[in-house]
């Protein structure tokens, strides 16, 4: 009998985080949606990382998107991405990955949460859902992220990602405006608009 009501239990626990499981990717499912259906959008944040942090600008639109931040911009395409320094007038061009996108755009998880990743929720609020997502592989650049979901709109609030090569770093959310679709040149860097600046292709 013993034996029996252990068994039943450990099915509860597996159907209960398996339940768990779906119902935070689902979340994340309409965080998605409610994105993907706005032709752009552009989001004010702060990014802080080793006791430092910075207020930014990144209007999105897709894959796609432009980010402002004090002393440097970066574009990019869906391919590749030009990061423009003001200070010494440089543009490095980079074909970047999934991992270093994620570094600079709070909406990066959107892309990567479908695959290699265990998704299970964390401590949820009246506010918001909070979605944790692990990493499958330990190789995997970014091992955890810790995600805010708006329960009213899906909107994320707040991006906490662990990075095995820079460490932690927070994304907060202030400011988030829906806008109409831009040209594809808006996500690339213009060299007529920076005639002084020194390209680098660093691909």
């Amino acid at each position: 009998m013993k034996r029996t009501i252990m068994a039943i239990i450990g099915c509860l626990l597996a159907f209960t985080n398996i339940f768990a499981a779906d119902t935070a990717k689902s979340v994340l499912d309409k965080a998605s949606a409610s994105f993907k259906k706005c032709p752009s959008v552009a989001i004010g944040y702060t990014v802080s990382m080793s006791g430092d942090s910075e207020k930014g600008t990144i209007t999105l639109q897709g894959q796609k998107f432009r980010n402002q931040l004090s002393n440097m911009t970066i574009w990019f395409d869906g391919k590749t991405m030009w990061s423009y320094n003001k200070e010494n007038e440089e543009v490095n061009v980079t074909t970047p990955s999934s991992a270093q996108v994620a570094k600079i755009n709070p909406y990066a998880f959107l892309g990567i949460y479908k695959k290699g990743y265990k998704i299970a929720f964390g401590k949820n609020t009246k506010q918001y859902f909070e979605v944790i997502l692990t990493a499958q592989d330990t190789k995997t650049s970014i091992q955890k992220l810790t995600v805010h979901i708006n329960r009213t709109n899906y909107q994320p609030m707040y991006v906490a990602m662990s990075n095995q090569k820079t460490g932690n770093m927070v994304i907060t959310i202030n400011s988030y405006k829906k806008g109409s679709k831009q040209a594809d040149s808006a996500y690339q860097f213009n060299k007529k608009k920076y005639p002084n600046a020194e390209v680098i292709d660093l691909r």
